[in-house]
């Protein structure tokens, strides 16, 4: 039987002693890891290769990693980012998200907890193409403001789903929100699977970690409220009193189709 190819990883970060040792940590794992250490140069990597998951820095020269990121959501690429950052405030993270990055981790960051969040994007990133929906990975439609026609009712397992008056599409990762068709992260859209699986149910913030991140041992669940953030205000008319993604305090989330 022929091995499985090595993940390719790229990483953008311009501190050399950071870089150096994200790349021997993840070669020592088995991957196939190329380093930028400017956002113009990551940009045109990322455009001439294939990769399999972006480690991000935030405050790059050249470009940073935000408009790194935009630029490569607004080409309609879904490669998996995950965003290094020493900028630990609420906002920055939220926005990063908002961008279309799939995970974050704050510098001086524990070595084993990013490697362990690679290693759930990647296998997410492998789950997503054998389920058929890595079709829009290098390539897809940007956000555009056109109204589509009424999405028809599908069943349960189909590509597209519909609640209310949205769809998401999981073949190619794109959404009727009240802003118009947009495309999701990878979070994003594993977090809608979970909750259009389990409609009414309470889902937990632990359980979400567990199912979509890999890490149900983590202690720090802001990363699944700062994707909740995102989806609300994508989905919900009024985002402080929603009507799809509801709290259930303490406890996590309950979606109502």
């Amino acid at each position: 039987m022929k091995p499985p190819e090595p993940a390719r990883i790229l990483v953008v970060e311009d501190e050399e002693a950071i870089a150096q040792g994200l790349l021997f940590n993840l070669e020592r794992k088995g991957h196939a890891v190329e380093l930028a250490s400017d956002g113009r140069t990551a940009l045109e990597m990322i455009r001439d290769g294939r990769h399999d998951l972006i480690l991000l820095d935030v405050r790059l020269p050249e470009m940073d990693g935000f408009e790194v990121c935009q630029r490569l959501r607004s080409e309609g690429n879904v490669t998996p980012i995950l965003i290094l950052t020493a900028r630990s405030q609420p906002d920055d993270v939220i926005y990063g998200l908002k961008l279309g990055a799939d995970d974050y981790v704050v510098k001086p960051f524990d070595l084993a907890e990013l490697l362990a969040r690679v290693e759930g994007l990647l296998r997410r990133h492998a789950w997503s193409r054998q389920e058929g929906e890595g079709t829009a990975a290098n390539g897809g439609i940007a956000a555009n403001g056109g109204t589509p026609p009424p999405a028809p009712a599908v069943p349960d397992g189909a590509p597209r789903r519909t609640f209310g008056a949205h769809w998401v599409d999981f073949e190619t990762y794109e959404a009727q929100t009240r802003r118009g068709i947009v495309q999701l992260s990878h979070k994003e859209l594993a977090v809608m699977r979970v909750f259009l699986n389990r409609p009414h149910q309470v889902v937990t913030r632990r359980e979400l970690l567990a199912e979509v991140w890999g890490l149900p041992q983590h202690p720090n669940t802001r990363v699944v409220d700062n994707v909740i953030v995102a989806l609300r205000q994508a989905f919900e008319a009024d985002s402080a009193h929603p009507r799809h993604i509801l709290s259930v305090r303490g406890v996590g989330y309950r979606f109502v189709p």
